[in-house]
């Protein structure tokens, strides 16, 4: 087999599959029921766990579309990429472009509209406190930041993309909390009992695996030079995956916590990302990296970067 035979035969098995794609929707969608049905006939608390990480998945699913390279077909990417940034509480129209030029400019934190926060923040003490507090009670100020920071602010959107179309975010933001508005007037009581507590709960898992991927690495800042994109295999050392189990990363996390091979590469769905080979250099058991980062502030952790902590999480 001839090289250039070799190399479509790779492309051809990693693929976008529908039927893959779908299995992870169903998946999806049982541990939402299993969630409700324990909320109301078993347990409220056990059940709003559950449920919580139907809301995570949400999010990941979310992210997965955004690459239109889960499902075969853009339309049915884009489809379910607005239905999942309805439940996720994030405008897929924004979600795109900001998740592109992260991709594009990730090992550049202030060319990296998601990290360029980052960079020299001038925080006062009453910031600085409600920062470190948050982050020692596993109160998700950092995951709302990210989310209302880079997705609903059309300032920062026009600033880093001139492709988007702001006005398509607008009216995708107002869709958004439209349909929200309507579901809590006619379903106030279902709302406040199965949804608010799991969504928080959600929210706090997610800061912890959102930080994992970028916070606290050594990433250099382009301080307004021109500067190149870093290709995608040469991104790994800007990225941390965290190891869970595999089981329990395909299944509840699609893979979400494999960031390197993520960055690797970018086009290949989540279900294949576990059977790709790649150098990982900052792979880390979960519970180690929250350990080590749980020994920082919130501000350090966030806002530093080893070379100036000295430390490596």
């Amino acid at each position: 087999m001839n090289l250039t035979k070799e190399m479509t035969e790779k492309q051809k098995k990693y693929r976008a599959s529908n039927s893959k794609a779908f299995l992870y929707l169903f998946t999806h969608l049982l541990i939402g029921v299993l969630g409700i049905w324990i909320s109301v006939d078993v347990n409220w608390l056990l059940g709003q766990i559950v449920l919580s990480v139907f809301f995570l998945q949400s999010f990941i699913l979310l992210h997965e579309v955004g690459h239109f390279s889960f499902f075969k077909s853009k339309k049915l990417n884009t489809w379910f990429g607005h239905l999942f940034g309805f439940v996720s509480f994030i405008p897929f129209t924004s979600w795109v472009d900001i998740h592109n030029l992260h991709h594009k400019w990730t090992g550049w934190r202030d060319k990296d509209p998601t990290t360029s926060g980052t960079v020299n923040p001038k925080h006062g003490k009453i910031t600085r406190s409600i920062v470190n507090t948050s982050w020692f009670f596993f109160i998700p100020l950092f995951t709302l930041g990210y989310r209302i920071g880079n997705y609903w602010n059309i300032s920062k959107i026009r600033n880093f993309s001139s492709k988007t179309n702001t006005q398509l975010v607008v009216i995708n933001i107002l869709a958004i909390l439209s349909l929200w508005v309507v579901l809590i007037l006619l379903f106030p009581s279902f709302i406040l009992n199965y949804v608010l507590t799991s969504y928080f709960i959600s929210l706090m898992l997610s800061d912890l695996i959102i930080l994992s991927q970028h916070s606290h690495i050594d990433i250099p800042v382009s301080n307004g030079e021109e500067v190149k994109p870093i290709k995608c295999k040469e991104q790994i050392r800007y990225t941390r995956s965290i190891v869970l189990g595999r089981w329990l990363e395909h299944w509840f996390l699609f893979n979400f916590n494999l960031h390197e091979k993520h960055h690797a590469f970018p086009n290949v769905p989540a279900y294949y990302l576990q059977d790709k080979e790649c150098d990982v250099q900052n792979t880390r058991p979960f519970f180690k990296y929250l350990w080590n980062a749980k020994k920082m502030s919130g501000e350090q952790f966030v806002f530093s970067t080893t070379k100036q902590s000295k430390k490596i999480i």
